[in-house]
């Protein structure tokens, strides 16, 4: 075969295509992304691992293989498409689902990524109205508070200063 150069762009074409990843992304809920410099995504086994750590709320579906890469296992699909959750504005996913790529066929793995939400709590803290709410963020400001010597009392920080 004589390489001219309409034989050689359709070479051409045919090698970047053969490359070129298959991703599907598709949005549950907007969300503001998250910059590429902050993303770092951990990664869930499994949509009950992710919510034995507290409620969550899921923002997208990623699905993609591990093409263009040489190594065709699920780990290396979900490397290659882990950090399309920033974009949907989350930090987590968990394993959708996942396809091992047979006889050095490529892996395909199906990602939700999702964050989590801050539930509300309804314990009473010492000094509080009876039956308020208390969110994590409150929570974290009280301990906040009592880490530089204040004590929390009816939702603000007391500090005596000298």
């Amino acid at each position: 075969m004589h390489l001219n150069a309409p034989n050689f762009l359709a070479v051409g074409a045919l090698c970047l295509l053969t490359l070129v990843s298959c991703v599907s992304v598709s949005t549950i809920r907007e969300a503001q992304s998250i910059p590429p410099s902050q993303c770092n995504v951990k990664i869930f086994s499994s949509l009950d691992a992710a919510k034995s750590l507290g409620k969550i709320e899921e923002l997208c579906i990623i699905t993609g293989s591990s093409v263009p890469s040489f190594s065709h296992t699920v780990s290396t699909a979900i490397e290659n498409h882990k950090n399309r959750a920033c974009a949907c504005g989350a930090r987590n996913v968990y394993i959708q689902d996942q396809t091992a790529g047979q006889s050095g066929g490529a892996s395909s793995v199906t990602l939700v990524a999702f964050r989590f939400i801050s539930e509300t709590l309804t314990r009473e803290l010492p000094g509080s109205f009876p039956s308020q709410q208390v969110t994590k963020e409150i929570i974290e400001k009280a301990r906040k508070c009592q880490a530089k010597g204040g004590v929390w009392l009816n939702y603000t920080c007391q500090i005596d200063v000298e």
